[in-house]
């Protein structure tokens, strides 16, 4: 029977079984280390069906060498998402440090929408696709996509914030190591896409496209933790080249590039291919991509490699989203979190956050 003095952490039994994994313990040694009669009882613990009293968690916290916040603290994610990094030339000490970091940010927006109540969306959008699908198929997603939210002639400029409001998946442009462009994190209580506000306009866009597709794939293709732009075995390979596929017929509808090449003239291909990289706000293989695909050029006549002048939005996007921003503020004001927790989680300075605050819109009267 459960007593009133037993814990009530929703993301406690996960943590007790991450934590005897962790420590390389079975349920039958940490039962023995709990001084509990059998296995049994730890299974229970680790399912959530038995309760944990403060003295038995004192108890895992000796057994397993955790802390306190690893068992307790909101703003962790602990054993519950998977990340997939689109990255070149990065160490895995690198990525398993940024990824604890980044799990913060999901998980601190994840605690603020349960006190506020918001509930996350039961069912999720996911595209029919697997690693046998044709590179058309991924097309046609991809266009499609892109008229179910609704994103006009330049997909680009709508899709990071179509993407929040109409699929319910968090999107945020942070800082991030060199060599990581973007990455897709899926997490039972709600997917996220983290993009690289460092790396130019036209890539950031892509590379949001991109990582949409690995979220909206991700059961039939899970992506690999570290993607990597040129992989090497065929299973990853191909799920990466069906990503690009749908990136780029996402961002470039084919009528409007369509109409676009027609009206071309007597304009130079290579001209007219950093133009429309421009327009679209695409890197210019991405448009080369497209063009091959549509039937459209020859490979030999498009400048593959080239840069093409970045698409007049000013430098670097501001930190995280107006969505994130709003929730963080919604927090500070009802006494959810101190300024200095949120920015110690956020890792940013207070003036990086009022200045990110008034460029998404968001009016926040905070200090330390």
């Amino acid at each position: 029977m459960e007593t009133s003095n037993q814990l009530r952490l929703p993301y406690l039994p996960r943590r007790i079984e991450v934590a005897r994994e962790q420590s390389g313990l079975l349920q039958a040694d940490l039962a023995a280390k709990l001084g509990l009669n059998d296995r049994q009882t730890v299974a229970q613990m680790e399912s959530g069906q038995r309760r944990v009293s403060p003295e038995e968690l004192v108890a895992l916290m000796k057994a397993t060498g955790k802390d306190l916040e690893f068992f307790t603290d909101p703003f962790l994610l602990v054993g519950e998402g998977a990340f997939s990094y689109r990255a070149s030339g990065i160490k895995a000490s690198a990525v398993d440090a940024f990824e604890e970091r980044a799990g913060r940010w999901i998980a601190l927006w994840r605690h603020l929408g349960e006190r506020r109540g918001e509930v996350p969306a039961a069912l999720r959008p996911r595209l029919a696709l697997n690693n046998k699908s044709p590179y058309e198929e991924a097309q046609l997603a991809g266009e499609a996509v892109a008229q179910e939210l609704k994103l006009g002639r330049v997909p680009a400029e709508k899709l990071a914030a179509a993407i929040e409001t109409n699929l319910q998946i968090l999107v945020l442009h942070v800082n991030m190591p060199p060599g990581v462009s973007g990455i897709a994190v899926k997490v039972p209580t709600g997917d996220a896409i983290l993009i690289n506000r460092n790396e130019s306009s036209g890539r950031r866009a892509f590379d949001l496209a991109h990582e949409l597709f690995h979220v909206l794939t991700w059961d039939a293709m899970p992506p690999a933790r570290v993607d990597r732009r040129n992989p090497t075995k065929y299973n990853e390979k191909r799920t990466e080249q069906l990503a690009d596929n749908f990136a780029a017929a996402l961002l470039m509808p084919a009528s409007e590039i369509g109409q676009r090449w027609e009206k071309r003239a007597d304009r130079l291909v290579k001209d007219w291919v950093k133009t429309a990289a421009i327009h679209f706000d695409v890197p210019v293989d991405a448009v080369c991509y497209r063009l091959l695909a549509l039937g459209l050029a020859e490979k030999n006549e498009l400048p593959f490699g080239a840069t093409a002048a970045t698409k007049g939005r000013g430098t670097e996007p501001p930190f995280f989203s107006r969505r994130f921003i709003e929730r963080l503020v919604w927090g500070i004001e009802n006494g959810e979190m101190s300024v200095r927790k949120m920015l110690d989680v956020l890792g940013i300075t207070l003036k990086d956050f009022q200045r990110s605050a008034d460029a998404h819109g968001v009016r926040v009267e905070i200090g330390l």
